[in-house]
């Protein structure tokens, strides 16, 4: 009677667990919120649903360069993405709607996002040439709200697959659509790090980087929040900003669904076998920190099927114990 009882029990406190179909689960803010749509009906984007962000403070003797907070007007002449891009570059038509309605948006445009011109943008690279005009481009982009910004991208992305929008080309492996994702993913750990200064100079790490003629590798570096790992061949300069750098891109290599967190160790070997050991951290755990937003975060329960088995056997187990 006695196992009954605890058995009985047993499946009465499992079953009103499972009435519930979700938990509260306390989390930690991350600067990376977790998608949600970025639109009104209208096609703007919302301004009073989005949440404030608190900044990662990065402890490098790196610094921001203190500039003047963007207008409409600072963002003439500014490189856009895609400007080269074919009309028919996927397959369904409400995917190229969704990225003419996008690019077009002026609220998206004026965070100036670097992650997003590095690789589609035909006039970035050519401004690449000129350290001046490269310095005025990142001018313009460190003075956006990186907060702000980093929720606009991170809502741009999770609408971007969505199956009215470019899910379908998405799925299929759609090169421009899965390449946008991970540079709207990568906005924040892009603008952290080409807003980097050196200290010696006050310029631009980034303009540093590209303007350096005889270490070419050193741009290379940039890549790797979008995807590209450092190679075997490659020699970047072993100097403050490569170290403030990787310090910085090590943080976000933590986090789940950055694409650091599969480029970022291997890149980071590279780095210590060419400047010494431990120039660049490899003790982490990478993809470890979820994406997630604010505490109450809802965390599905197991399915109610697999609970009644467990259950079970939980109780087969109880009438060898009472």
């Amino acid at each position: 009677m006695s196992r009954l009882y605890h058995i009985y029990n047993l499946l009465i406190i499992i079953t009103i667990l499972c009435l519930s179909t979700t938990r509260a689960e306390s989390v930690n803010p991350t600067d990376l919120p977790m998608p949600r749509s970025a639109w009104h009906p209208s096609g703007e984007i919302k301004t009073t649903d989005r949440q404030p962000q608190t900044p990662t403070e990065e402890t490098t003797t790196i610094r921001r360069r203190t500039i003047v907070t963007a207008s409409t007007s600072t963002t003439t002449g500014m490189p856009k993405p895609f400007d080269t891009l074919s009309y028919n570059f996927a397959n369904s038509s409400t995917c190229i709607d969704f990225f003419a309605k996008w690019r077009a948006n002026t609220t998206i445009s004026n965070c100036n996002a670097i992650s997003l011109l590095i690789e589609n943008s035909n006039a970035f690279f050519h401004t690449l040439n000129s350290a001046p005009a490269t310095t005025r481009i990142l001018d313009t982009s460190c003075s956006a709200d990186v907060s702000q910004c980093a929720s606009i991208m991170t809502a741009l992305a999770a609408d971007l697959l969505q199956p009215d929008n470019c899910g379908d080309d998405y799925e299929h492996g759609n090169s421009v659509v899965k390449g946008t994702y991970r540079d709207l993913v990568a906005y924040e750990p892009i603008y952290r790090a080409t807003c980097l200064t050196n200290p010696s100079t006050t310029d631009y790490c980034f303009v540093d980087a590209v303007s350096n003629a005889t270490a070419p590798d050193d741009y290379s570096v940039y890549l790797m929040p979008l995807g590209t790992p450092l190679t075997g061949g490659d020699v970047p300069t072993c100097n403050k900003c490569l170290k403030a750098t990787m310090e910085l891109f090590s943080g976000w290599a933590r986090r789940d669904g950055q694409s650091l967190d599969s480029t970022y160790l291997p890149s980071a070997k590279i780095v210590n076998a060419h400047c010494g050991g431990g120039f660049a951290s490899t003790n982490i755990t990478v993809g470890s920190a979820d994406v997630r937003a604010g505490a109450g975060l809802a965390v599905p329960l197991p399915k109610l099927a697999f609970v009644t088995v467990m259950a079970l056997v939980l109780g087969v187990m109880l009438t060898g114990l009472f």
